[in-house]
């Protein structure tokens, strides 16, 4: 008999999804980054956030995280390093969180559904989240923007460019 008890069972290790969110968190941490130094829609909503302010999006109660603390007029991204956070974004569990890392549903969606929790000040979360829907604008094509964004923000010449250096140079570099 085990100690738990004689029907009991463990449950299944999700070690792909995990690396997806993982792998996710990464990546929208360093688009972010790239983003925030790119684009001046994203530097104007970062102007009311003071110096060293931290957001951290996480999978609870074990799950990867993405922290990201501004720097200067842009927000830089820190890994999974633990910090207190200013505004703490937190998805549930794996399974909350899956969807919305692997653009199937939109983060709004997502708090309707009561996947998530936010600990902070509403109005800087309303601000994180237009900043995630314009770094979601350069990362996802029209086809997945139009499922997850509520209004899908044009694609001038400029943030054509802008898409091109977060793929080429955000992401694998975390460079702009």
């Amino acid at each position: 008999m085990s100690p738990t008890g004689p029907h009991s069972f463990e449950p299944r290790k999700k070690s792909l999804k995990l690396l997806i969110a993982r792998l996710s968190l990464f990546s929208l941490g360093r688009a972010f980054q790239t983003s925030s130094a790119l684009d001046e829609d994203i530097r104007r909503e970062l102007t009311a956030w003071p110096e060293g302010y931290a957001v951290i999006m996480k999978i609870g109660p074990q799950g990867p995280a993405m922290v990201l603390v501004k720097e200067g007029d842009r927000m830089r991204y820190h890994g999974e390093k633990e910090r207190p956070a200013d505004l703490l974004l937190t998805f549930k569990h794996l399974e909350a969180a899956f969807p919305v890392l692997t653009a199937q549903i939109g983060t709004p969606q997502a708090f309707a559904q009561n996947r998530a929790t936010l600990k902070g000040d509403l109005s800087q979360a309303l601000r994180l989240i237009r900043c995630l829907d314009m770094v979601q604008g350069y990362l996802f094509p029209n086809l997945i923007k139009k499922r997850i964004m509520k209004r899908v923000p044009p694609m001038t010449p400029k943030k054509m460019f802008n898409r091109f250096l977060v793929y080429m140079l955000g992401i694998p570099l975390g460079r702009p």
